[in-house]
């Protein structure tokens, strides 16, 4: 792309949402809308796969979208060991996200679900629980399962370090199996300029 076709980042962004916000969606439909388009352009996957389940709502143990990435074939053929991927998504598009708070007492849910403390979940969300309890179980040292951040930008150095304080709290109580990462507007942006 020549660099006199780059489009700025501000520009993007609003370009990106426009879908996202067309009509008058509900709080909760833009969180879901959100979700939908970054996780599909952010996995290169369609709801079609199937590996997608959706849970947004009362009861759903902080999990909005999970995705579970089957691995690559190729990479599987070097170690004859495929590797696999939950993808446990919270959403936080717009005021929904207040920062370093939004990452610690979010990820704190999602944990507690993962580790059998939160007793009461929607029956999708029991669902996809029974599901990452069965994958954990017969994990191997290549499979895991990432807590994932999504916000529309990239987030700072006080809320990354949350995010570290998330990582050591999962591994302590759920086991190396587990981890932390955050996907924003922006990650999809500097997709697009390389």
């Amino acid at each position: 792309m020549a660099t006199q076709d780059v489009i700025p980042f501000d520009a993007f962004r609003e370009q990106w949402l426009e879908d996202v916000r067309a009509g008058q969606p509900s709080n909760v439909e833009l969180g879901r809308r959100f979700a939908h388009k970054l996780i599909g352009q952010w996995a290169d996957a369609d709801d079609a796969a199937g590996d997608f389940v959706y849970c947004d709502g009362s009861g759903d143990g902080g999990i909005d979208v999970a995705y579970l990435d089957r691995g690559d074939d190729d990479s599987a053929a070097d170690s004859n060991v495929a590797s696999h991927s939950w993808y446990l998504v919270q959403s936080k598009y717009g005021s929904a996200f207040k920062g370093t708070t939004t990452l610690l007492h979010e990820g704190q849910k999602v944990i507690d679900t993962l580790d059998g403390k939160r007793a009461t979940l929607s029956s999708l969300a029991e669902g996809l629980l029974e599901r990452i309890v069965t994958f954990r179980n017969s994990a191997s040292e290549h499979d895991r399962f990432v807590l994932l951040f999504f916000t529309e930008g990239l987030l700072d150095a006080g809320q990354k370090q949350a995010l570290d304080d998330l990582r050591a709290i999962g591994r302590n109580r759920l086991g190396q199996i587990f981890d932390v990462e955050s996907i924003s507007i922006q990650t999809i942006y500097q997709r697009t300029r390389t």
